[in-house]
């Protein structure tokens, strides 16, 4: 897979992950920053941004090191 197309899909699913938890939050009419709410959350987000940062890092180093 190429970089733009993997800084997409990342992308995507951030905001489908964020689009999820503000779902559940408006179903369930909890509170959005209740600190054991936000804990079930917290590791996707965490993945789904690690993913989008590989992917621009990756893509500006590559861009750097043309020859």
């Amino acid at each position: 897979m190429d970089r733009p197309s993997f800084l997409v899909i990342s992308f995507i699913g951030l905001i489908s992950m964020v689009a999820l938890h503000l779902g559940e939050v408006w179903l369930e009419g909890t509170a959005l920053i209740g600190v054991p709410f936000f804990i079930e959350w917290l590791p996707l987000y965490i993945a789904w941004t690690v993913m989008m940062l590989i992917g621009l890092f990756q893509r500006t180093s590559q861009s750097n090191n043309t020859y």
